[in-house]
């Protein structure tokens, strides 16, 4: 999960430090003694014994010191064991390692552990997780209140300034919904493109909710121990990130470039082994996907925007205000689910 979390460009740099350990001189060797797995040694291992323990001791190290936000630049020079040279000297090191070999086996030292890393699921629980768990938790109490608390107030008419004449200026504010509004509101009711994008928001929040309840039953009460694994599974992978920073916002994420391309890349692909019309079907269902994704996602965005401005434009600070703008800017980090997309790509990287 660490793996996957990380900056792309330094995904690689995690793999080659698996392949080598720190010889005498400082020159880099493979681990030709014991072939390493993926997983790390359990937390307390000191930095001894045989070369593949060393560095899957260092490996463990920086990527703790990644969880907790330390400079990832440095990461390649801990893995190596040689903690005064920068990245310029570890690629150089790497580069003549294998330069003048024609075919070289990068990866000839790492096989996937047989059992899945079970045997070590043990090691994943640590006391610092009772923390790590309260504040998501936190997490997604205040999101689910900071939401139920914005969508209720747009469909009751109240602004967030509880100035009525901030209402009336944010009700003739253009949204590319307002189209649809008309069609579907009339001008006494009161309606305006706001209320679709608050409605839509509050069903996405209870579909989560929804499964979230669904996959909880399942692992409580299915007698199927594989039902009750995928469940939580499902639960704890999916549904808990989901409700800490949820928000339409998140639409944007199918829209965002890297992800954009990644899937226009895998669409063009698919659709050249197909026959026309499955072939139309798929080019017609991308197409209005992501057009709904990016006009739900970019109006989203807007009716955010303008009900944080109270919050954020205020002369003195007011613990309201803050809460306020805080979890919005926790609902814009949200929008693109960088470990998700990442994960999903060392995935298929390594699994085919």
């Amino acid at each position: 999960n660490t793996l996957a979390q990380a900056v792309p460009a330094e995904v690689g740099r995690l793999i080659f430090a698996r392949v080598f350990a720190t010889g005498a001189g400082g020159a880099m060797k493979p681990l030709r003694e014991d072939a390493m797995s993926t997983s790390c040694p359990p937390r307390g291992l000191s930095d001894t014994g045989p070369p593949s323990s060393r560095v899957s001791f260092r490996l463990e190290r920086a990527l703790e010191d990644a969880e907790a936000g330390k400079d990832l630049g440095g990461m390649s020079a801990a893995l190596t064991g040689d903690d005064s040279k920068g990245d310029e000297d570890w690629n150089r090191k790497v580069w003549h390692e294998f330069a003048h070999e024609e075919d070289p086996n990068i990866f000839d030292n790492i096989f996937i552990a047989k059992d899945g890393g079970f045997s070590e699921v043990g090691e994943l629980w640590y006391p610092m997780r009772y923390f790590t768990a309260a504040v998501t938790i936190g997490f997604i109490c205040s999101n689910v209140y900071f939401l139920l608390s914005v969508d209720l107030d747009i469909l009751q008419g109240v602004p967030a300034s509880q100035d009525a004449g901030d209402l009336e200026v944010t009700k003739t504010k253009f949204l590319l919904t307002t189209p649809i509004a008309d069609l579907l509101f009339r001008e006494a009711d009161g309606r305006h493109a706001d209320d679709i994008i608050a409605y839509l928001e509050l069903l996405g929040l209870s579909i989560i909710f929804a499964k979230a309840l669904k996959e909880t039953c399942v692992a409580c009460g299915a007698r199927s121990g594989r039902l009750r694994w995928f469940a939580l599974d499902e639960l704890f992978w999916s549904c808990v990130p989901q409700l800490s920073s949820y928000s339409a916002m998140r639409l944007l994420h199918y829209v965002s470039p890297t992800v954009f391309l990644a899937e226009l890349t895998e669409l063009v692909h698919d659709v050249q082994k197909r026959r026309p019309w499955p072939m139309v079907k798929s080019i017609l269902g991308f197409v209005l996907f992501h057009t709904f994704c990016f006009v739900v996602g970019f109006d989203a965005f807007l009716v955010k925007i303008r009900e944080a401005y109270s919050s954020i434009n205020q002369q003195e600070l007011r613990w309201r205000d803050l809460y306020g703008t805080l979890l919005f800017l926790v609902q814009v980090l949200g929008v693109v689910q960088l470990g998700t997309f990442v994960q999903f790509r060392l995935f298929v990287f390594i699994f085919a």
